[in-house]
């Protein structure tokens, strides 16, 4: 009973909320709006910072923080929905005082541009996000690179302003969606080396000043280039650009250990073991082809499964299969000399090589582990073959 009556008051107070924003439609000469860039966090799903839109009017009482990036966990089948591409985000809002204290908590910077509006600009912009909020309007499919928090605001500034938007030459950057994301992974990379493996060729084109803006900072960047042509007046979009909150840096440090720097130590001990050759390094190289054919095989499931069926479009086209091809599964437990399996490890070693060889020929980056990792197991491949070629010489000698 206590439960229910504190669901009702917490409903009540949420309808309350919710009948301001629609009835606080009017803004005063003295509104303001301007954007919100919040730095990465240290939790995976904000490794990317935040990007939110403020409309003040200190008159009206107005204070609000609209936000794009919002889910639901309660959604039904979350976890499936987030992984297939299929997860609705939707348009949220709070008030401005309870925002800043949660970044100070996470020590997240945040930065405030203050945008040259007009009257009618600021009204158009208020009411749009007003008309996005409304239960019918503010769920949306979520997409990494062109539909997200920042993607959003970039839009509806764009679409209320009056003029045309004018970007200045030297913003104009050559850079593809996946050297973009490089940029909040400095100190995280084997973060970056996990989704840079998950990113197929899409990750590889090259972004437009506008695509730019999927990222929070980058956002922040265009918005203080962008100048607003109407008629013969050319005005500035930003004002002034103040940090609200100062990032502690020195609490950042980068991984000493390099993914590339394993793969290549890997790379030696199983090169020596496999020319080396003992009894004793038979069975550790056994458990080992075991291993690695064990992981690439999944992550080449994985791989497929995210290009060929769901709906996320950055995963598509991803060569990283021809060196995780799921058929390395079938090596896990197969019986080497079987012709079956031979032919099998043939298949892979054939895709392999093409990886290998083409590696810095095809449309496409990846992690700089991939190269050593392919190359050991295109070795294992080849020292199986070549054993059970030597043992079936012998056999033949001896006979």
């Amino acid at each position: 009973m206590i439960k229910r009556y504190y669901r009702f008051i917490i409903l009540l107070i949420l309808s309350c909320v919710t009948l301001n924003i629609y009835s606080n439609r009017s803004l005063s000469e003295k509104a303001f709006i301007s954007v919100l860039t919040c730095s990465e966090g240290e939790e995976l799903y904000s490794a990317f910072g935040h990007s939110a839109i403020r409309v003040c009017d200190p008159k009206s009482n107005i204070d609000y923080v609209f936000n794009y990036g919002t889910f639901d966990f309660d959604t039904p089948n979350f976890y499936l929905k987030f992984a297939n591409g299929k997860l609705n985000y939707m348009l949220s809002y709070g008030y401005f005082k309870h925002f800043l204290p949660e970044y100070f908590r996470r020590n997240r910077s945040v930065n405030e541009q203050l945008l040259n509006l007009n009257t009618n600009e600021k009204q158009n912009i208020f009411d749009a996000l007003i008309n996005n909020y409304k239960p019918e309007n503010r769920y949306y499919k979520y997409d990494f690179f062109y539909d997200n928090c920042a993607t959003r605001i970039y839009k509806i500034i764009s679409e209320n302003i009056e003029g045309d938007i004018v970007i200045e030459s030297n913003a104009i950057s050559n850079l593809s969606f996946r050297n973009y994301l490089h940029h909040y992974l400095v100190y995280s990379p084997w973060i970056e080396t996990g989704l840079n493996l998950l990113l197929g060729i899409p990750a590889d084109n090259i972004a437009s000043n506008e695509q730019s803006t999927f990222l929070p900072d980058f956002l922040m960047g265009l918005l203080d280039q962008v100048k607003v042509k109407n008629g013969n007046k050319i005005k500035n979009l930003v004002v002034t650009n103040k940090t609200l909150i100062e990032r502690d840096k020195s609490q950042l440090s980068a991984t000493l250990i390099s993914p590339a720097f394993v793969g290549w130590f890997i790379l030696v001990i199983v090169l020596t073991l496999s020319i080396l050759y003992s009894k004793k390094q038979k069975s550790i190289l056994i458990y080992f082809d075991r291993f690695i054919f064990t992981i690439s095989g999944i992550v080449g499931l994985l791989l497929l499964y995210l290009w060929l069926v769901t709906d996320h479009q950055v995963t598509q086209y991803n060569m990283n299969v021809l060196w995780t091809f799921p058929t390395l599964l079938v090596l896990v437990f197969g019986n080497y000399k079987n012709k079956l399996i031979q032919i099998i490890m043939l298949f892979n070693l054939v895709l392999i090589t093409f990886f290998v060889f083409g590696w810095w020929l095809m449309p496409q980056s990846f992690p700089q582990i991939t190269l050593p990792i392919a190359i050991i197991i295109a070795l294992r491949i080849v020292f199986i073959l070549r054993l059970n070629t030597s043992l079936k010489l012998l056999k033949i000698i001896k006979k």
